[in-house]
């Protein structure tokens, strides 16, 4: 039964990280959209960014959001972890959703 739950864990992470490094947007134009570029891939880039983060640092840690971000009346930017992964992970999904076809 633990290395059930094992090898479970281990798929959760590993589904999580092609999500984060943005390969779901080149799974869904090869399979689904022949390999042509689709405004959809946009939609799916968000999705794949914000699951990936979610399964990887929880799905509470986006409660925080972002403060301070383009306004000087603070000294420095409040962005948690899961934030700035979430960002990252977009950069990479909307790349590669763009390269795409």
């Amino acid at each position: 039964m633990e290395q059930l739950q094992k090898a479970g864990r281990v798929s959760k992470i590993l589904f999580a990280l092609i999500c984060v490094v943005g390969i779901m947007p080149v799974i869904v134009s090869v399979t689904l959209l022949e390999s042509e570029h689709d405004p959809i891939l946009a939609f799916v880039a968000y999705v794949s960014a914000y699951l990936g983060t979610g399964l990887l640092y929880g799905f509470k840690s986006f409660k925080d959001r972002p403060k301070w971000i383009g306004n000087f009346t603070e000294d420095l930017p409040y962005i948690t972890q899961t934030w700035a992964v979430f960002f990252i992970s977009l950069i990479l999904n909307l790349t590669a959703s763009t390269l795409c076809g």
